[in-house]
């Protein structure tokens, strides 16, 4: 059984299990840990709450060394305290977070066996080494000593060499149980650049090296010596090595080669030249951290092969940002953050820290380079603070039933500090499509024929699926507040879920309890309309017929009541109904500019209903939606589904074509006499607005310019917006005879348009 069939087993499991209630809820650990969301951003606790991960700066980061592996010249090594010239049995101990446990060499063992070296894995960007000593009966500090450090830089082509420098070491006897060294080598050649201002919570610290190994070596045999705990001090959780597993994705164009930056490994390195595009700034890599994080710190470690003569160096370069925002076309929206200017001489710095204080909300990075070539960058690390800024998590497709359910509400329980927020969204369908994906050994997809047409040798992976089928909806909008009307299609069999924590403070972040869908049975087992004819011409009145014909099962209710969305109000002599091919005469009817409501003369189960209507289209397309209902339970609607693709949508053919957004324009009367006799007291501004629902604004001008009155209007009944006029200032005095400007402007996103008429005021 695969994955996603196993989720899908638990949770029809416990749908069963709450049937009864009629409600679908997730407030448990084990269904949480059903859902997909980024690797290390959530935290869920025994009792099924669900909090944002918080980073803590600064980190040690030797405790979880022993999480990574690297590749050696001798094959792959797992980090952790790996070598000890002296009781290896104990070394680990060192590194398990508890002062209370030590590591004491062999007195039997010589003074040159008295060291011990941690490998922390991966490089990290250290900023002080703490060493933490027993003093108890029987295990005493170390008296003398030093540490040292490595990058991890390979010195040799075949065997595992590093050179390692010192870090500190003891000048006197040793007395203390916590002696802490800083790691402060090469500051030279180091660039430190900052964004903004410090808000005085976060040290400004940026002295650091680059450290994967760390020695520590007795100088001199003492006596019970005993070394307890090894802090690594960095800045704080480099999240650059998790990018892959949390969905994210490091990208240079397709060449396949920006991962090297985020493997932890001062060995491998990322580099691009342009020889023809010298000066301009090109494009290089995107970085998608999976999730939005407070960062405060990026650190970009350069290249140096030991055999180039040169300094290793990272060249001119903007560096961008992004939370995620997207532009209108659909790309991600880059902020510059920085601009490194081009590095002058000899002096070019190795790692470069870029401060952001106050710390910044990003999901994307980005890197682009003016020059012809971008220097080489070994490792990048990326420090976030605080909790996660905002986290996404999507349950698996969760069946509700055998038969359609038609939910109701979506309810959530949920902690919201100031600054957080939860959003919601839903999407709903009646089915799954399992089936498998076939691959050439080369790694493209080929169709099942070509597939089994392939020699034995070129056959690649077989991949089951389970995906939804065609009916499945898009997500919906936002859930606004808990217990919201449940806002993507009814009534289907399958729901899914997608649920984003966020926070707009790095100090605080909301907290998630429970989900639950509230749902009932279904009045029909499915409804399918159409909609006939399929095109109008915008704002003339129309004859549309809408067919309505049940999919109905054992069991189900049947309907007694139908809703149709209109796009203006339904004159009322056009409305006929016929339930088969019988006219019917409905119990009541009631029509609003938006839509109709019929009450039948009795239960529909099997027969088709038909509903004849005269309204004026102005939206290209627009979709009449319907819904049924049923007297048992007045305050529910199921809705209908489309026959097929646009079954439901009538086009205005002249409206994508129209070069102007303003149609139909009418001023009645076009004199006013503002004279109270009840004749001509008010001018009428009719018209339409095609292809947008901007806003409109429609002012009174003098001749010379002067603004008289803004008016206040909506749309009638009829889907034309309606303005009036009385002949009155913003005062609401009576304006002086003459003649008038009427100015109706529609603001759209990418056009403004206005058009102007005359009114004439006599008196």
């Amino acid at each position: 059984m695969n994955r996603l069939s196993h989720c899908l087993s638990i949770l029809v499991l416990l749908v069963e299990i709450v049937h009864a209630q009629d409600s679908f809820v997730v407030d448990t650990k084990a269904q949480w840990e059903t859902w997909n969301f980024p690797l290390g951003t959530l935290n869920i606790e025994v009792d099924g709450s669900i909090t944002p991960v918080r980073f803590d700066q600064p980190f040690n980061a030797a405790p979880d060394s022993p999480l990574f592996t690297h590749e050696l010249r001798a094959g792959a090594q797992r980090g952790g305290v790996w070598k000890a010239g002296s009781n290896l049995a104990a070394a680990s101990l060192i590194i398990d977070g508890d002062t209370s446990t030590y590591w004491q060499p062999n007195p039997a063992d010589g003074a040159d066996q008295w060291w011990i070296e941690i490998d922390l894995g991966r490089m990290v960007a250290v900023g002080e080494v703490r060493l933490h000593f027993p003093d108890e009966a029987g295990a005493r500090p170390l008296r003398t000593f030093r540490v040292f450090g490595s990058d991890g830089k390979f010195q040799s082509i075949a065997d595992d060499v590093f050179t390692f420098n010192l870090i500190g070491g003891t000048t006197k006897r040793n007395e203390e149980t916590l002696v802490a060294f800083p790691v402060a080598f090469g500051e030279a050649t180091k660039r430190v650049i900052r964004l903004g201002q410090s808000d005085g919570t976060t040290a400004a610290n940026t002295a650091f090296a680059p450290l994967q190994y760390i020695r520590i070596v007795a100088d001199a045999k003492s006596d019970q010596a005993a070394l307890a705990e090894v802090e690594v001090m960095s800045f704080g959780q480099n999240i650059a090595g998790e990018t892959m597993a949390r969905g994210g994705l490091i990208d240079d164009q397709g060449k396949g080669r920006a991962s090297a930056m985020i493997d932890g490994d001062v060995n491998t390195f990322w580099e691009e030249l342009n020889w023809f595009e010298a000066g301009q700034f090109i494009a290089q890599w995107q970085w998608d951290l999976g999730a939005v994080y407070w960062i405060n710190r990026v650190i970009f470690v350069a290249f140096q092969e030991s055999t180039t003569f040169s300094r290793p160096r990272i060249l001119r370069h903007r560096l961008l940002g992004s939370d995620g925002s997207l532009k209108p076309s659909g790309e991600t929206d880059f902020d510059v953050l920085f601009d490194f200017p081009d590095p002058a001489g000899w002096h070019n710095p190795q790692p470069i820290t870029y401060l952001l204080r106050p710390s910044r909300p990003l999901r994307h990075l980005g890197m682009v380079f003016g020059g012809s070539s971008s220097g080489a960058i070994a490792e990048i690390v990326a420090v976030p603070t605080g909790y996660v800024a905002e986290v996404e998590m999507r349950s698996d497709f969760i069946k509700i039933g055998e038969r359609p359910k038609v939910f109701r509400t979506l309810e959530w329980d949920a902690d919201l500090p100031p600054g957080t927020q939860i959003r919601a969204q839903t999407r709903s369908g009646s089915g799954l499509d399992e089936g498998n994906t076939y691959y050439h050994r080369k790694g493209h997809e080929v169709t099942e024929d070509e597939y089994n047409a392939l020699k034995k040798r070129w056959k690649g992976d077989i991949v089951p699926y389970i995906r939804p089928s065609a009916d499945w909806s898009d997500w919906s909008n936002d859930y606004l507040f808990s217990g919201q009307e449940f806002l993507s299609p009814n009534p289907r069999r399958y729901v899914q879920f997608r649920i984003s924590l966020k926070s707009d403070t790095p100090t605080a972040a909301p907290t998630l309890r429970m989900l639950r869908i509230l749902y009932t049975d279904s009045f029909l087992n499915g409804a399918f309309g159409e909609v006939t004819p399929k095109e109008a011409r915008a704002g003339e009145a129309e004859d549309f017929t809408y067919r309505l014909q049940p999919d109905f099962a054992d069991g189900d209710r049947g309907f007694n009541r139908l809703r149709l969305d209109t796009p203006s109000q339904t004159a009322l002599g056009s409305l006929t109904i016929r339930i088969g091919a019988t006219e019917i005469e409905p119990l009541a009817v009631e029509l609003t500019p938006d839509s109709v409501v019929v009450a039948l003369p009795q239960v529909v189960r099997r027969q088709a209903v038909q509903i004849d209507l005269r309204v004026n289209v102005f939206e290209n397309p627009y979709a009449f939606n319907a819904f049924v209902g049923h007297t048992d339970d007045m305050g529910f609607w199921q809705q209908v589904d489309p026959m097929g693709r646009s079954a439901t949508t009538v086009f205005l053919p002249e409206v994508p074509a129209a070069l102007k957004l303003i149609d139909k324009i009418a001023i009645s009367p076009a004199v006013l006499t503002p004279n109270g006799d009840g004749i001509g007291d008010r001018t009428e501004v009719r018209f339409a607005v095609l292809k947008t629902d901007a806003p409109v604004d429609v002012d009174i001008y003098s001749l010379d310019g002067r603004l008289v009155r803004s008016l206040a209007g909506g749309r009638g009944n009829d889907g034309f917006l309606v303005y009036t006029w009385s002949g009155d200032d913003a005062l609401g005095r009576t304006v002086p005879p003459g003649i008038y400007v009427v100015r109706i402007d529609v603001k759209a996103q990418t056009d403004v348009e206005g058009v102007s008429r005359i009114v004439n005021v006599v008196y």
